[in-house]
């Protein structure tokens, strides 16, 4: 049997137990904003972990699956949970592997090996929370050190770690605030209490707890899950901003700084030379340009209170777009949003990982280049979950429409068919700005509806200025629209809508 086989086994059940809580902790998510998707990003990130794990060989060594997860878990890290958990484990699973792993290692190691993961967490966050799964990491770590002073063998450490683990799980219900008044328990303090409930029946067997009293979730019995009515008074941005960097130097510092400038909810965390990158804020378009001067190729966007009552088994949007400064209005509108400057830059994993968060069941994808349209067909051709539909669209004219004409589905109707229907009737172009009103009445007829304009850097908003009275002439009743996309070139993107 390899050496890193009870290491495989327990990365496993550890997903296995986040996939079948998922739905029960999205329910019980309300801080840091009550977005329903605790449960869903711990364990997307975990599912990324044990992907990379998959693709060794049965021979592999405990330090080559333990670098394998670090990287997966890191690369594939979703929201504020899943960045420190990623960062949590990583931690863990380094400090395991120099003692020898999960059967070897001894009652003090597995003690500074939980701590050296709590004091791990707590530098991911740039602003740490009390009463949430930090404090709950914290108490794992000293119930861990307090059994190993007393001689406890290895597996009642585990056993004792999840035992002080519990204990702070219930009592995030009473330190934190949005917990307290939504009849809760912290939603990622649970998660990583699932996590510490598999090390310890790894390490002292399946029946270790079986004789503990588990702790409830939710204190009050037909709670009213929250809505986005709530929402809307709430201490965070209403978007989420997430990027990876790849960089040898430690950036932590620096990056967590600039992120809590423009935001809240920020953590950084780091595997080598990769950074994973999250920030709640209200200007996404800072958060963009912060990706984007950091070096990331690719940058995902999405608001939280448009997105937070969606139903992971309904069709979702993904749109991919070249233009930084359209990420704010498509996320808006309901999709998730990756941003790619460039598009040869595109990597398979990051348009995996938006399709994946947008849901688990159907995805539409909407592209903005013909090499960002290639690279998610191919994708769809590799993939039956979520199942993909990719609209027939290059230009960022023609996602605009797309996703524009989904927010405005009426019941009954086909998201995919009138997303496809309002492509097909989009004519797009691309103008250096020179001939910009006489490139667009080229276009416009007497059944246009909606005229697109997407700037590039440095394009002031008075090349607009003659197009708005030209399209008058030709279409009284159209609306013309100008976007700050932030591209490079060309100077302006084009699209002309007609009507249905």
């Amino acid at each position: 049997m390899a050496e890193s086989h009870d290491l495989r086994r327990w990365l496993d059940s550890g997903a296995r137990a986040m996939k079948a809580a998922r739905g029960r902790l999205d329910a019980i998510n309300v801080f840091p904003v009550p977005d329903s998707d605790t449960g869903t990003n711990i364990y997307l990130t975990l599912h990324e972990g044990n992907r990379a794990v998959a693709r060794l060989s049965e021979d592999a060594t405990h330090r080559e699956v333990v670098a394998a997860f670090a990287r997966g878990a890191l690369m594939g890290a979703r929201g504020n949970s899943g960045v420190i958990i990623s960062q949590y484990l990583t931690t863990f699973l380094a400090r395991l592997d120099r003692h020898g792993g999960l059967q070897r290692i001894k009652a003090g190691d597995l003690a500074t090996a939980l701590t050296e993961a709590a004091d791990a967490a707590y530098l991911a966050v740039a602003l740490p929370v009390e009463g949430t799964i930090l404090t709950t990491a914290r108490a794992a770590a000293d119930g861990a050190v307090a059994a190993a002073a007393a001689k406890a063998s290895a597996a009642d450490t585990a056993v004792a770690a999840v035992v002080a683990a519990r204990a702070a799980l219930a009592r995030t219900h009473a330190d934190l605030p949005a917990a307290r008044d939504a009849g809760v328990v912290d939603a990622g303090a649970a998660g990583l209490v699932l996590q510490l409930e598999m090390l310890a029946e790894a390490i002292a067997g399946p029946e270790a707890l079986a004789t503990l009293d588990e702790v409830a979730w939710e204190m009050r019995q037909g709670r009213e899950r929250l809505t986005t009515e709530g929402l809307h008074g709430h201490d965070g941005g209403a978007y989420e901003v997430m990027f990876i960097v790849h960089d040898d130097r430690d950036i932590r510092g620096s990056l967590s700084g600039a992120l809590e400038e423009i935001g809240d909810s920020v953590a950084v965390t780091g595997t080598h030379d990769l950074w994973q990158a999250h920030v709640h804020t209200d200007a996404p378009h800072a958060g963009v340009a912060l990706g984007i001067d950091a070096g990331a190729r690719q940058i995902v966007v999405r608001n939280v209170l448009t997105g937070h009552d969606a139903d992971r088994s309904a069709t979702g949007i993904v749109a991919l777009t070249v233009c930084p400064g359209l990420a704010e209005p498509l996320a808006d509108a309901g999709a998730v949003v990756l941003v790619v400057p460039d598009p040869a830059t595109l990597t398979r994993r990051a348009l995996r990982r938006a399709v994946q968060d947008a849901s688990s069941h159907h995805a539409v994808v909407v592209a903005g280049d013909p090499q960002l349209r290639a690279a998610a067909r191919e994708l769809a051709q590799r993939r039956r979950h979520p199942a993909l539909t990719v609209l027939d669209a290059d230009h960022d004219g023609q996602v605009i429409a797309a996703v524009a004409a989904a927010a405005l589905l009426t019941p009954g109707q086909d998201l995919a068919e009138e997303m496809a229907d309002a492509v097909a009737r989009t004519r797009v172009a691309r103008s250096t700005g020179d001939a910009l009103d006489q490139d667009v009445d080229a276009m416009v007829t007497d059944q246009t509806e909606v005229v697109s304009l997407i700037l590039a850097t440095g394009v002031p908003d008075a090349v607009a200025d003659v197009v708005q009275m030209s399209v008058r002439a030709a279409a009284p009743s159209a609306d013309v629209t100008v976007y700050h996309g932030g591209q490079s070139s060309p100077a302006v993107l084009i699209g002309v809508e007609d009507r249905a």
